[in-house]
């Protein structure tokens, strides 16, 4: 008889696109499904990596909550680390059903405050929901799974599976409402593709699984396990700049809402109009930290191009994003305002790379 390795899978399942989270309309309904009916799919799947692999998948799955993933709040990720902490033990993998719309911020979120844990947390969820026509739910479900229990390399740590995607959890950008393939890396941290084969970039995946023993030994049982979720994102506002916005609206801000922090999408290559100065020098004599990044879809702010963000940068005013995704710097600055950090410690943390987030660029050619 042949002997199989056990691999215990949890399945959390948050709601989202894939559970049925739609609105009624003439071609769709609104009814949410049972979380059941995804393991009853799962058989036939289960049992051809059993034959290629000699791998058993014991999966089980429960429901946390299940919202449309508009409707993620920080109190949701903070369940959803409590959920992979209490069963830390008895699982050797954790697959997370999501919504598209928040996957890149539960996808950051999660691999800031997961700091060593020593096991897969794969993210995934569908475009169109189980029973659906044409649905990807299935597919994308197994392709989780087949990378929750790859042995053949070191899957550690949070990443995001959809369609023919893996990508590190700090990297993911969503670039498209009707696509089957919705997902792309922001600017770096792809981990390959997964299809009829897997392809995994060895070098890329090296470097994602480094950044968990850059701070504490790997988590082998959950009392080690290493969790930052002290979380603060009531006080931060993101702005888009245009042609005439207000040098007013961030002072106004300040003192009628108590805004800590600012993230500013501002225009081209990274710099915003010089009639905003004030209010930058404003928010430096406040001590109140500004992450300045660019409107452009994969845009890079460095303050290295023109006379604006270079006057920013000579006069340390803002801090520049360089290649962090909107969902990563705000995840960030979040993270380390529930930290408690000084304005100074921002500064310098938000240029740190903790976890894959920012490549930091000294000079351009």
């Amino acid at each position: 008889m042949a002997k199989y390795t056990e691999k215990n899978v949890l399945i959390i399942f948050t709601g989202g696109t894939v559970a049925w989270n739609v609105a009624k309309s003439n071609v769709s309904q609104n009814k949410k499904s049972d979380p059941n009916n995804f393991i009853e799919v799962l058989d036939n799947s289960v049992e051809i990596i059993k034959m290629n692999w000699n791998i058993e998948i014991i999966p089980s799955i429960i429901e946390i909550f299940n919202l449309d993933s508009s409707n993620i709040q920080p109190e949701n990720w903070t369940k959803l680390i409590e959920t992979i902490q209490e069963n830390y033990d008895d699982y050797d993998s954790f697959v997370i059903l999501h919504g598209t719309n928040t996957m890149g911020y539960t996808a950051s979120a999660l691999s800031f405050w997961l700091e060593n844990i020593n096991k897969p947390v794969i993210i995934t969820g569908a475009q169109v929901p189980l029973g659906y026509l044409g649905t990807d739910s299935v597919t994308n479900l197994v392709n989780a799974l087949r990378l929750a229990v790859r042995w053949y390399h070191e899957v550690k740590w949070v990443m995001v599976v959809f369609w023919s995607k893996i990508i590190s959890g700090t990297r993911v950008k969503k670039w498209s409402d009707f696509d089957y393939d919705p997902f792309n890396s922001f600017q770096t941290g792809s981990l390959w593709q997964i299809g009829r084969f897997m392809r995994i970039n060895d070098g890329a995946l090296k470097k994602h699984v480094s950044y968990l023993s850059k701070w504490k030994p790997l988590a082998i049982q959950s009392r080690v396990l290493s969790i930052k979720k002290d979380f603060d994102a009531k006080w931060i506002v993101s702005l888009t700049e245009f042609p005439g916005m207000s040098v007013d609206i961030f002072q106004s801000l300040v003192e009628n809402n108590n805004i800590k922090a600012f993230i500013l999408r501002a225009f081209g290559a990274w710099d915003p109009s010089a009639h905003l100065f004030p209010a930058f020098e404003f928010l430096k004599e406040k001590r109140i930290p500004i992450i300045v990044t660019t409107q452009a879809p994969w845009g890079v702010s460095s303050f290295q191009v023109n006379e604006t963000g270079q006057f920013l940068k000579e006069n340390d005013l803002a801090i520049p994003a360089f290649d962090m995704s909107i969902e990563s710097m705000m995840v960030k600055l979040s993270w380390l305002l529930g930290q408690k950090c000084s304005y100074e410690e921002i500064k310098y943390k938000m240029l740190e790379d903790f976890h894959g987030e920012i490549n930091v660029e000294n000079e351009l050619i």
